[in-house]
């Protein structure tokens, strides 16, 4: 049964979020803290398959991002946050798998939870990333191994049905690699996000 952990000093905001990752999962097995050490004492004992992390860029968790990301490896670390573009950076070289700004519905919440779990990435303020920062470092770097097969049978001319049935996902799934496709790479649709990819998977 998976094990996920909400981090938040706000009561309010560990409740919601326990509820809404609970609610994701059809399964009443999320464990909310007060602190990120916390979480991380009770890990040893219980493995944490999915940690989300309410915080801001002036908090200390924030300065903690990649010593939490590689403590809890292989589960995603994900945060909850409004972050500036060059914030959102530092939290993906951290090893974030995600970062969900607290503006978001509760349905866009949970569907970026189940992309993250299914292997991919979210960011939704990579698109505001300058060029330079879109571009450097490559696309092997910055999508995970399974959005990398969505945008290489994409460049192949693949409909979302057919990359659906390649990988062994759902179509919905699909939907959502390409969205966070397009929001990693900057690319306006799916035919720019392909020309992106040309020469990157030789």
């Amino acid at each position: 049964m998976m094990r996920a952990v909400v981090i938040s000093r706000f009561p309010i905001y560990r409740e919601a979020l326990a509820r809404l990752v609970g609610a994701t999962f059809g399964q009443d097995t999320t464990e909310g803290f007060a602190t990120l050490q916390d979480a991380l004492d009770s890990a040893p004992s219980r493995p944490v398959e999915l940690m989300v992390v309410e915080v801001a860029a002036d908090d200390p968790e924030f300065r903690e991002l990649k010593a939490t990301a590689e403590a809890i490896k292989p589960a995603p670390l994900v945060l909850f946050a409004v972050l500036s573009p060059s914030e959102v950076q530092i939290a993906y070289e951290a090893g974030a798998k995600g970062c969900i700004p607290k503006t978001a519905p509760p349905d866009l919440i949970m569907a970026a939870l189940r992309l993250i779990l299914a292997g991919g990435l979210y960011f939704s303020d990579f698109s505001s990333l300058s060029a330079r920062q879109r571009t450097d470092p490559p696309l092997r770097s910055r999508l995970s191994s399974r959005q990398l097969e969505v945008l290489r049978l994409i460049e192949m001319g693949q409909t979302n049905k057919e990359i659906a049935k390649a990988l062994g996902i759902s179509v919905a799934t699909v939907k959502l690699h390409v969205q966070a496709i397009l929001n990693i790479t900057g690319a306006r649709n799916r035919t720019e996000a392909a020309l992106r990819a040309r020469g990157q998977f030789k």
